[in-house]
């Protein structure tokens, strides 16, 4: 019985001591915890919205963006039909999005002018006339019969008109021709009542979107950004003209005092008004920034014009717009090419903590050929960016994070 108790107590001892090596001899490694993975930010990517000789159009330009009141996204470029000129049978295209930019719906013509010229797009929500309470969306553009250099040498006319939509850019009323109202016309011949002293010449809308005021005494007026020549002096100067009635009547503001060309307007705090201009002629290759810090745009407007030593431009149009960010800091954004070699490339975005005085450096949101360009919000703190790409081969649409701005 001993016996058999002890060969069972070494038998214990034996297979023991076996483990217990067999545990300290493991050399594999423990399973490692998982990382978690990052949630893919769906808001980030890049579409096209349409391609140059698609369409029956040769060449698409000038975009413009603005967000519906039931947030889609709609997009105007001009649709060129016989190539990339400047002048010809131009029409101006609608495309929409439902989902913030990554699908277009196939473009639309809102606004034509027969086989002649319509461009310039410049769109904006009215969302303060009680007759609307979803929102009324105006299109401002141009319409030409004549070359620009032409139209210069009061060789033909610029005219300024406007269509509506009420139903989110689904129908668009007929066109309102409000050239008298918000320009200085000279072309007897074409109209008889165009025979103003001032003999403006040529005449854009933006391009970009326009601005509403929701600020100051003027909260809910229309400002609608533009530059226009002088026959005089053969030069042009960049103002704006705006509404107070819903596009009942319009107003003219004093012109800015350089020479200035395509526009972009955005709100200063308490309702005044800032533009921001290309310029043709400074050899610095600086933007031009306006202020009307009261915001009246009137006969008593002094603009505070100068150039602004921190947007280089390579004399290409901008697009700027006032930006809430997600814990409320109220910022401005500005999007042009910011190829250092002066270049129609590297499209860049930048921020303003300073009301346009200052800005920050770039993010390059594109480092391939790009030209004109416009901004919108998207939502989770985005921004997107509707632009001429790939040496205007493509309208391309991209969605960027507020985050990746630089901050100085």
């Amino acid at each position: 019985m001993l016996a058999r108790s002890f060969k069972l107590l070494v038998s214990i001892m034996v297979v023991t001591t076996i483990i217990s090596c067999s545990k300290n001899n493991d050399t594999s490694s423990p399973t490692p915890t998982p990382t978690p993975t990052p949630p893919v930010d769906t808001l980030l990517f890049s579409s096209t919205l349409v391609s140059s000789g698609l369409g029956g159009y040769g060449s698409y330009r000038i975009p413009a963006i603005i967000k519906a009141s039931d947030g889609s996204l709609l997009a105007f470029v001009e649709g060129r039909v016989n190539g990339s000129a400047d002048f010809g049978n131009i029409k101006i295209l609608l495309s929409r999005s439902t989902d913030n930019g990554k699908h277009w719906s196939t473009p639309q013509i809102v606004a034509q002018n027969g086989s002649l010229q319509a461009g310039n797009p410049t769109p904006v929500v009215d969302m303060y006339d009680s007759r609307y309470p979803q929102g009324r969306i105006f299109l401002f553009y141009c319409i030409g019969n004549n070359t620009q250099a032409n139209v210069t040498n009061l060789n033909g006319v610029r005219e300024v008109l406007y269509v509506t939509s009420v139903d989110n850019g689904i129908t668009w009323s007929s066109p309102v021709n409000i050239t008298l109202q918000v320009s200085h016309p000279y072309q007897p011949t074409f109209n008889p009542a165009y025979t103003d002293p001032m003999q403006w010449t040529a005449y854009a809308t933006g391009p970009g979107h326009a601005l509403q005021m929701t600020q100051g005494a003027h909260a809910g007026r229309l400002v609608v950004p533009i530059n226009h020549g002088i026959f005089s002096n053969k030069t042009n100067y960049a103002a704006a003209f705006y509404t107070d009635d819903h596009g009942a009547s319009f107003k003219l503001s004093p012109d800015v005092l350089l020479q200035s060309d395509e526009t972009t307007a955005a709100e200063l705090p308490g309702g005044g008004v800032l533009l921001n201009s290309r310029d043709q002629y400074d050899p610095a290759k600086q933007r031009i920034l306006s202020y009307d810090t009261i915001g009246n745009l009137n006969n008593t407007t002094n603009w505070l014009t100068s150039w602004n030593s921190y947007l280089i431009d390579p004399v290409c149009e901008g697009s700027m717009l006032n930006y809430t960010t997600a814990v409320g800091n109220k910022v401005l954004l500005f999007c042009n090419p910011v190829s250092p070699s002066f270049q129609r490339a590297m499209l860049g975005l930048r921020q303003s903590f300073t009301n346009g005085k200052t800005w920050t450096q770039a993010y390059v949101a594109d480092n391939g050929a790009a030209a004109y360009s416009d901004i919108v919000a998207l939502p989770n703190d985005h921004i997107g960016i509707l632009y001429e790409a790939n040496n205007y081969g493509t309208i391309t649409f991209i969605s960027v994070k507020y985050s990746q701005i630089p901050t100085q």
